[in-house]
This record gives structure tokens, C-alpha cells and sequence, in this order.
């Protein structure tokens, strides 16, 4: 599933490929993803310049200036949310190229006279738990991210003692806690594992048993693993791909997550399974000791 460093490597690969170009008509398919949307949904986006490509945590957003095809005058801050979800891929390709299965929203790339330009934005979701979300002005943004805590690769001082103090608050498990997206955007199911091991923490920790120095030691490796996954381009299994189509390479440097059965990278000890909240949790026994 795409987390926060999958997601900021689409934004970063997707940027210089549709900022300054203009939209032309979407095209949506008639199966729905997890918020139904139609083509007079995106109506807007026609003759619109991408102005903007942002994130925090797990969400995308596309901001568009300029005035609509139909004349009418657009907000500077009007544009779409994409939520990957889990199997989702927004990629910037050639139109000649054939669509493949699965493929929900497509928005070709035009000319100031509207001709195309051969490419197109194609968003593309399997299991359809993504969205592709249109908002208008800063408040609808603001709307479609409310709820989201401090986004895990920008953390500030105040944000770092924000987490922390939350950790420390929940009767949860560490790892299960660091899932909730009020705590901290953009951790998932591959970083959440990481960052135990990297704090030396059993994934199973209840939050309040977390003295200061341990919460802090786990805000660090969550801050570390999201920058590793960052760098190498994020982790792909299965369906994550960059807006240009290209896998992660972060998988050879994970330390843990699906390496059951294998030796610790640090120890030699070997990494054990087990299912918190529906979920495959990885961790190593040694360097992640239980609380005595």
C-alpha cells in the first residue's frame, strides 16, 4: 500500500511532468472508486493550468488556476485530491499508449488552443480504494485534509513533542498507534514496523509504557525510515509505481517488514510474524526485547 514516502515520490516525479500544463477533458470510467465521481465532476479541470502539485501524509492534490474552458472565472486553489489507497498509480504517459484494465480517470494534457499534446494523467486503481476527489478553493482542500496530524516527513520541533505526546497517551500498541493518521501522516503498514525496529521497540508496546526518551527514540525512526524511503525512491511489492512508471527500490533496505524467517540485518536473530489489527507486523526479538 502506498504510504507517505510512495506518495512524495509521485509528487516529486509527477511535478515537472504537469506543472504550467493545461488540462484538457477528463475522461472517468463508469466503475466507482471509493467516492464515486463522474466527468462532469472534473468538468472544471478543462482549460485549467496545473499550478501546483502538494501533499501531507498519504493525500495528493493537483491545484489548477486560470479560467475554465466555458468561460467561466476559476479559483486559483481549485484542483482534484488523490488517494492512492492500495493499489492505486498516477502516472503521466503517452496517449497512444494502450489503457490498461482498471484504468478509472484519464486527463489529457492540451495546448493554449486545446489540441493535445500526446500525454496524458491516468490514474489507475485495481481494488479501487483510491479517490480522485475535486475541491474548490482553499477551504475545500482544507476539508479533504482535516483530521490529518503533522505530516511524518516535515516534522517540526513542536510537531515531534506533538507525536510523541500522543504515543505516550494511547493504551495501544505503538505500532497499531502510529497507523492513525491523527498521530502522524503518511506512517502505513511498511514504515510503522521499520520505525519500531529502528526505536529498538516490540511492536506490542502499549504507548502509555513509553518513557520520554523511548517516544522520542520512536518519533526518530519514524522520521528516519519515511527519509529512507524517500531516498531510494519508495518500497515496491506489488502495484506502487512513480508517475513515470519506474518501481522503488526501497525493499532491498528494509530492515524487517516480509522479512520473516530471514536473519536481523543488525543481530542474525531471526524476524519474526505476528497479526496486530488484521495486519502483518514484522520485528526482530532481540533488538526489539519486550519490556520486562
Amino acid at each position: 500500500m502506498p504510504e507517505g514516502p510512495e506518495v512524495e515520490t509521485v509528487r516529486r516525479t509527477l511535478a515537472p511532468l504537469v506543472t504550467g500544463a493545461r488540462l484538457g477533458v477528463a475522461t472517468v470510467s463508469t466503475l466507482p472508486l471509493r467516492t464515486p465521481i463522474t466527468g462532469a465532476d472534473l468538468a472544471f479541470l478543462a482549460g485549467r493550468v496545473v499550478s501546483d502539485v502538494g501533499r501531507r501524509g498519504k493525500t495528493l492534490w493537483l491545484r489548477v488556476g486560470g479560467d475554465a474552458d466555458d468561460g467561466t472565472a476559476g479559483d486559483d486553489h481549485d484542483g482534484i485530491v488523490v488517494r492512492l489507497g492500495m493499489t492505486g498509480q498516477l502516472t503521466v504517459t503517452a496517449t497512444s499508449l494502450p489503457v490498461l484494465p482498471h484504468t478509472h480517470v484519464r486527463v489529457p494534457l492540451v495546448d493554449a488552443r486545446g489540441v493535445p499534446t500526446g500525454t496524458e494523467l491516468r490514474f489507475r486503481d485495481p481494488r479501487r480504494f483510491g479517490e480522485v476527489v475535486p475541491f474548490r478553493g482553499s477551504a475545500g482542500l482544507a476539508g479533504l485534509c482535516a483530521g490529518l496530524g503533522p505530516d511524518g516527513l516535515a516534522l517540526d520541533d513542536d510537531d515531534r513533542a506533538a507525536v510523541a505526546g500522543a504515543l505516550r497517551q494511547t493504551a495501544r500498541a505503538i505500532k497499531e498507534a502510529l497507523l492513525d493518521q491523527r498521530v502522524v501522516a503518511g506512517v502505513g503498514n511498511i514504515y510503522a514496523a521499520e520505525a519500531c525496529f529502528l526505536a529498538g521497540l516490540a511492536p506490542t508496546r502499549k504507548g502509555t509504557s513509553l518513557t520520554r526518551a523511548e517516544a522520542t527514540r520512536l518519533v526518530e525512526g519514524v522520521e528516519e525510515t519515511l527519509a529512507q524511503g524517500v531516498l531510494h525512491r519508495g518500497t515496491s511489492f506489488s502495484d506502487y509505481v512513480d508517475a513515470s512508471g519506474d518501481i522503488g527500490d526501497n525493499a532491498r533496505h528494509l530492515f524487517v517488514f516480509q522479512r520473516e524467517g530471514e536473519p536481523c540485518r543488525r543481530c542474525g536473530t531471526t524476524i519474526a510474524r505476528i497479526v496486530q489489527g488484521a495486519r502483518s507486523t514484522f520485528w526482530c526479538p532481540h533488538c526489539q526485547r519486550r519490556r520486562r
